[in-house]
């Protein structure tokens, strides 16, 4: 590989490990990143010698005992899905995503569940906790995307990632686009669904990808109607509504740091049933 194509991607290395360990391990301060290697013919080569030594100093400015260092190095690595199983972490997770953004993210026990849902079938990935911190941070994602940005250039077909001299995972030259990540693109600080919530209808929009109004008694917030089956009866004429109906729903809050701020989106992923208006009861 040409050194040009190699240095971004080596430092792109460097901020993702950093990042990640701001990420995972917030209490043990900031890891700084030495390569070494030997320049041949306008090219740099990494065998396992220098891999190893890659290793050994990233794990040597890791604070902490020099056990807690290497566990928290492995526990880097393999979320991030560069050592361990093939098709795991997040290397795993964004090669499953292939470029499509999560419908709902959800936690289940020690697992954050990815779901895609298109049109009427819903695809789901698990990975584990950690990771799923690793997926939250556009700043990681972003290096990663540079990591792997090489791939784009003639010549370079495949990232390949390993431990012992066993390859954990394989990037190929088609791969590279799905880890891009968009300069719009947020950092998601939380991704909640809550089931079950009474919802009173302010205004309805019908008209696609315009989002209706509701309130839940406390405040008043625009939310996207996603939930393919309830879509369909309003377009059939099936479902009708008057002034301050009320739907029953499973309710979506994503809440993003942007470069303005925090941002709070929300979308209905189901309807589970259509109400007339509240009555209120008259005291005498």
């Amino acid at each position: 590989m040409d050194v040009r194509e190699l240095a971004p991607a080596l430092i792109a290395l460097s901020n993702m490990l950093e990042e990640a360990n701001k990420v995972v391990f917030p209490d043990s301060g900031n890891v700084k990143v030495n390569i070494q290697g030997n320049f041949k013919g306008g090219s740099f080569g990494v065998d396992l010698i220098a891999v190893q030594t890659i290793a050994d100093q990233i794990v040597s400015i890791l604070s902490g005992p020099e056990a807690a260092a290497f566990s928290n190095l492995k526990t880097i690595l393999e979320s991030l899905g560069l050592i361990g199983c093939a098709g795991c972490g997040l290397v795993g997770l964004m090669k499953w995503l292939r470029g499509r953004k999560p419908s709902a993210i959800r936690t289940e026990g020690d697992q954050i569940i990815f779901e895609i849902t298109e049109e009427s079938s819903v695809e789901t990935f698990g990975v584990d906790l950690v990771a799923g911190k690793l997926y939250q941070s556009r700043v990681v994602r972003k290096a990663l995307a540079n990591v792997v940005k090489p791939l784009a250039r003639e010549g370079i077909d495949i990232f390949a990632s390993g431990r012992n001299g066993q390859t954990a995972e394989v990037i190929r030259k088609e791969d590279a686009a799905w880890f891009e990540v968009s300069e719009s693109d947020a950092d998601i600080v939380s991704d909640t669904v809550s089931e079950h919530v009474l919802l009173q209808i302010d205004s309805a929009v019908f008209k696609d990808d315009n989002k209706w109004r509701f309130n839940d008694g406390s405040s008043s917030f625009f939310g996207e109607i996603a939930d393919p089956g309830f879509i369909e009866k309003i377009n059939s004429g099936v479902e009708r509504f008057g002034k301050r109906d009320v739907l029953v729903v499973d309710l979506r809050r994503v809440q993003t740091v942007t470069d303005h701020g925090l941002k709070m989106d929300y979308s209905i992923t189901r309807v589970h049933e259509h109400r007339l208006p509240l009555q209120q009861k008259l005291g005498f």
